[in-house]
C-alpha cells in the first residue's frame, strides 16, 4: 500500500531571522570574555549571551514593528521582574525556610502579572514571573543580586537591539496577509458563537485580530474568522451563515451595496447611505448597519481633525466614499465627489445637494478640486495591496494647499504611493487603519449588543497591531 506523502514543513523568513539573530549575540560576548565569570566581578561578572540570546529568539518577528513592540513588552518584563526578586531578597533570612520561598514564589508572580496587566502590557507577564524566579531559586545574595538584575536587563535590550538590526537588514517581503503576524490563540467552546469578515480579496483583513483581541478583553465567547466571498455570490452566503449559526459578519469591499437589498432591516445610516459593512444574524433574520462613516469622524477626531467649515475633496464613489462623504456634510463640511463615472457621484451628491458637489475625475477636473481643499481623502481601491489599480497622474497633489491632510482609507499597505508622493510633497498622511480600529468597535457593539469603551480598546488594539 502506498503511504502519502507527508509534507515538511518550511523554514520561513522569521525562522532564519531568529537563526541569525541568535549567532549575533552569542558572538558579541565573546570578544570581552562575557560568559558568567564570577572573576570579573560587579556586573561583568554575571553577564553572558544566553539572556540576550532568548530575546533574540522571542522578540524576532515578521516585521520591524511587532520586533519592537514584543522586545519593549519582554523589556517591561524584565523590569519588573528584576525589580521583584531584587526587592524579594531583602527579605533575607526567611527565604530560607522550604515553604515559607514556596509561598513567596507564588506571591512574587502574582505580583509579576498583576503589574504587567495594571499597566496594559499582558504580553510581559511571562518574563515578570521568569526572571524572580530564577533569582529566588538561584539563590544570588547580597550586593550580588543588584549586578545580576541589571546584567539582565542589558542583555535583553542588546539581544532586542540585535533583533531589531536582523529584521531591518533581513525584510520580509511577502504581502502581509501571509507573514503570520494575525495569528492568535483563541480558545473554542461549544457555546462561542461565530462571526467574520467576507470580501474579495480579504486575506489582507486585519479584523480578525482586531476583533478577536477586543473579544479576549471583554470575556465574550465569540470568535471573530476571514472569510473570502466572491463577487455576486452574497446570497449565497446568507444562506450560508444562517445555517453555520453566524452571530453576524463584517463587509468590505465589493460586497457593500450588494447586501442591502438582501436583508430584512437596515438602520438609518445604512438606508441612507444605501450600503452596510455589518450585519447581524438574530433568529434567522439579518439586520444591517453602516459604521464607516462615524468611525471616519471618529478617527478624524483621534488625528484633532474637526471637518466644520472645511472644503474636503474625496476620491471615490463607492459605498465607503457614500458614508464618508454624507457623514462630512452632516458634520458641517463642503465636500467635493470625483469619480470616473459622474453619474455615481452626482447620485450621491443628491441626497445633500447643498454640501456635496460631484466632479470628475480627470486630471485637469482632479486639480480644480485640490487646489480650494483642506482636507483630501481617498476612498478608492487604487494602491490596494494585491490590486494592480493605480494612480496614473499624482500631480493634482500639487495643487493641494501647504499642509493640508491627505487620508487614504487603505491600510494595507501602510503607506500607499498616494500617501509617499503627498510626503513628499510635505503634507500630513493619515491612513484607514483609525477607521478600521473605530468602525470594528462599533460593529462589536452591534454584534454583542454590548456597550463598548472605544479608548480602552484602541490601547488594547495598539499592543498587537
Amino acid at each position: 500500500m502506498k503511504h502519502p506523502s507527508v509534507p515538511l514543513p518550511r523554514i520561513g523568513m522569521r525562522v532564519i531571522k531568529t537563526a541569525v539573530a541568535v549567532m549575533v549575540s552569542y558572538a558579541l560576548f565573546l570578544p570581552f570574555g562575557l560568559t558568567y565569570r564570577e572573576e570579573l566581578g560587579g556586573v561583568l561578572g554575571q553577564m553572558g549571551p544566553l539572556y540576550a540570546c532568548i530575546a533574540c529568539i522571542i522578540c524576532t518577528q515578521s516585521t520591524l514593528g511587532q520586533t519592537f513592540r514584543q522586545g519593549i513588552s519582554r523589556l517591561i518584563g524584565v523590569i519588573v521582574g528584576g525589580a521583584l526578586g531584587t526587592a524579594t531578597l531583602l527579605l533575607g533570612p526567611a527565604l530560607e525556610h522550604f515553604w515559607l520561598k514556596t509561598i513567596i514564589l507564588g506571591v512574587v508572580c502574582v505580583a509579576g502579572v498583576w503589574l504587567c496587566l495594571l499597566i496594559k502590557r499582558p504580553t510581559a507577564c511571562g518574563m515578570a514571573c521568569i526572571l524572580p524566579c530564577v533569582i529566588l531559586i538561584t539563590g544570588v545574595t547580597g550586593v550580588t543580586r543588584y549586578y545580576y538584575a541589571a546584567a539582565r536587563m542589558i542583555e535583553t535590550i542588546v539581544g532586542l537591539l540585535v533583533a531589531l538590526a536582523v529584521n531591518a537588514a533581513l525584510p520580509d517581503h511577502r504581502p502581509e496577509g501571509e507573514r503570520g503576524e494575525m495569528d492568535m490563540n483563541v480558545e473554542l467552546k461549544n457555546t462561542t458563537r461565530k462571526l467574520c469578515v467576507i470580501g474579495d480579496p480579504v486575506a489582507h483583513s486585519k479584523s480578525p485580530l482586531i476583533q478577536n483581541t477586543m473579544l479576549k478583553a471583554l470575556g465574550l465567547d465569540y470568535v471573530y474568522l476571514c472569510q473570502p466571498v466572491p463577487r455576486g455570490q452574497c446570497r449565497e452566503w446568507l444562506e450560508c451563515a444562517k445555517f453555520a449559526g453566524y452571530a453576524g459578519f463584517n463587509a468590505t469591499m465589493p460586497h457593500k451595496e450588494e447586501l442591502v437589498p438582501l436583508l430584512d432591516e437596515l438602520d438609518g445610516d445604512a438606508r441612507l447611505i444605501g450600503a452596510v459593512n455589518t450585519v447581524c444574524i438574530r433568529e434567522g433574520k439579518t439586520y444591517g448597519y453602516n459604521t464607516d462613516g462615524e468611525g471616519f469622524l471618529r478617527a478624524l477626531a483621534d488625528e484633532g481633525i474637526d471637518p466644520a467649515g472645511k472644503q474636503v475633496t474625496v476620491l471615490g464613489a463607492g459605498g465607503a466614499a457614500k458614508a464618508v462623504c454624507l457623514k462630512l456634510a452632516q458634520a458641517g463640511a463642503e465636500v467635493v465627489v470625483c469619480n470616473r463615472t459622474p453619474d455615481k457621484a452626482k447620485a450621491i451628491c443628491d441626497h445633500d445637494p447643498e454640501h456635496l458637489h460631484p466632479t470628475g475625475f480627470s486630471p485637469n477636473e482632479l486639480a480644480r478640486a485640490a487646489k480650494e481643499c483642506d482636507l483630501l481623502v481617498n476612498c478608492t481601491s487604487l494602491g490596494m495591496a494585491d490590486t494592480a489599480g493605480q494612480f496614473a497622474d499624482f500631480s493634482f497633489l500639487d495643487q493641494l494647499k501647504p499642509g493640508v491632510p491627505v487620508v487614504d482609507l487603505i491600510y494595507i499597505p501602510a503607506e500607499t504611493e498616494l500617501l509617499r508622493q503627498a510626503k513628499k510633497r510635505g503634507h500630513r498622511r493619515i491612513n484607514g487603519l483609525g477607521l478600521l480600529v473605530n468602525q470594528a468597535v462599533l460593529a462589536l457593539e452591534h454584534f454583542t449588543q454590548t456597550e463598548i469603551d472605544a479608548a480602552e480598546m484602541k490601547k488594547r488594539i495598539a499592543e498587537v497591531l
